[in-house]
């Protein structure tokens, strides 16, 4: 398996606005969670301008699917994202 980080660079406004699309992406969150695609994601905070989310998947497809999937990058929070390979050293691999 392999990992992967996916980082999105927040609008100036996300924090009002994700209000109407948050629990639609916490849903979408949930189901790649569930599948045990997604590890882990969140904001960060202070300022909120990005977020990160980790992904073990065989290919990056599947991340690429959460993002066009993901309300919040449909409905322009999202004002660019990016996908890394991760190479872990330490910890769960």
């Amino acid at each position: 398996m392999k990992y992967y980080m996916l980082t999105y660079l927040l609008t100036h406004d996300y924090m009002d606005r994700r209000g109407d699309y948050r629990e639609e992406h916490l849903l979408l969150a949930d189901d790649y969670y569930k599948k045990g695609l997604l590890l882990m994601g969140g904001a960060l905070s202070r300022p909120a301008d990005k977020a990160v989310l980790i992904f073990r998947s065989e290919m990056v497809n599947d991340v690429e699917a959460f993002v066009k999937e993901d309300p919040y990058v449909k409905n322009g929070l999202v004002e660019s994202w990016e996908i890394r390979d991760w190479s872990v050293v330490v910890g769960v691999v």
